[in-house]
């Protein structure tokens, strides 16, 4: 779908009062159009009308229609400059940002370059051991299944006896 018939379903999301398909719908554009700013100037606003600081700054960084409280809020939430830059998903060239978004993305490389290299998965990938056995469980399930038998049992018996009567 065209960039053009995304945003006009946007508008009609928003005009319709929802915004969480028209955030969906960006976000997934973005996911084609990682270096639009209009999008990201888009998807600003919607954060920014819902009370949503932290993703107004996020994917406000690069534009220039942040605001200084939207760039705290999304530092604080993510104090890892690596984390912060990888977050702001922009592979592009910073010719085609503002000059203050250029700069703050320059000043965010440097920052994560001063803190050293980014922090490594230190985690196992195996899944974890079990602590209790299964044992128990099962015998108290075929225990219960053993005495629902039992009396399905004698009740068939007693209607087949009331049939033969």
């Amino acid at each position: 779908m065209a960039k053009a018939d995304v945003l006009a379903r946007v508008r009609a999301d928003l005009a319709a009062g929802h915004t969480h398909m028209a955030v969906q719908r960006l976000r997934t554009l973005l996911a084609a159009l990682p270096d639009d700013i209009e999008i990201r100037e888009l998807l600003t606003s919607i954060y920014r009308q819902t009370g949503n600081p932290v993703e107004a700054g996020r994917w406000g960084f690069l534009t220039g229609v942040v605001r200084d409280a939207e760039l705290v809020a999304f530092a604080k939430a993510n104090p890892d400059p690596w984390q912060r830059l990888r977050l702001l998903h922009f592979q592009g060239d910073t010719v085609h940002l503002s000059e203050d978004a250029a700069q703050r993305l320059v000043q965010l490389a440097d920052e994560a370059e001063r803190s050293g290299p980014p922090t490594a998965w230190s985690g196992s990938y195996r899944a974890p051991s079990r602590k209790r056995g299964v044992v128990l469980p099962c015998l108290f399930t075929l225990l219960v299944l053993g005495v629902a038998l039992f009396f399905a049992s004698v009740g068939a018996i007693k209607v087949l006896g009331w049939i033969a009567e």
